[in-house]
């Protein structure tokens, strides 16, 4: 086998794998306790509430949570990812209350805890919107290897927009993360993955 075949397998195979990576399992597995790895990210943080009270992570132990990354002024991927999710919890039925969801600001500078309140009043889905200072922010976006970046857009009243991960992850009753769930997910796929969260 030459050296390029050799290399372009190596290479196909590393794709294969990021492809893979976060997708929520298979519908034949979703019941199998097994079937979620423990991914080697997350961690306990402690932030503060759109209710302006204190939130710590370990609260919600016993439940299973959503977590994703977004700011209130946010034009397609957060009110998009939100109206997703309000979906998912009606298809969900009584697993519901089962589970969590925790939207946290990458813009702590505008998204004040009113501001998130009011932006979560727009959308059918009990979620508690988090903010704190940049350095808070900072080390849960590291801990969950996320993302964000600042694009300055001093044509707008805005000023700048912001460019950020838009996976939903999703922890178990321990707190642990056990899949991702990408942007282009469908309500199917999420319903499905949440419930192989909650089994466990």
């Amino acid at each position: 086998m030459t050296r390029r075949r050799v290399v372009g397998g190596l290479l196909a195979t590393a794709i294969a794998g990021v492809a893979g990576c976060g997708r929520p399992a298979a519908p034949g597995a979703a019941a199998r306790a097994d079937a979620l790895p423990v991914l080697p990210i997350g961690g306990d943080f402690q932030l503060t509430g759109h209710d302006g009270q204190p939130f710590a992570l370990t609260s919600l132990r016993g439940k299973a949570v959503l977590i994703f990354f977004g700011y209130s002024s946010c034009p397609d991927a957060c009110p998009t990812t939100l109206s997703k999710l309000s979906t998912v919890a009606r298809r969900l039925g009584d697993d519901r209350a089962r589970v969590r969801t925790l939207y946290i600001s990458v813009d702590p500078d505008r998204d004040t805890p009113e501001v998130l309140k009011a932006d979560l009043e727009n959308f059918s889905v009990e979620a508690l919107g988090l903010t704190g200072t940049k350095a808070q922010i900072d080390a849960v976006v590291k801990q969950y290897a996320a993302a964000y970046e600042i694009v300055p857009t001093p044509e707008s009243a805005a000023k700048y927009t912001i460019s950020h991960t838009t996976k939903v992850y999703a922890l178990d009753a321990e707190g642990r993360v056990r899949t991702t769930f990408a942007y282009e997910a469908t309500v199917d796929e999420i319903v499905t993955g949440i419930r192989a969260v909650l089994a466990s």
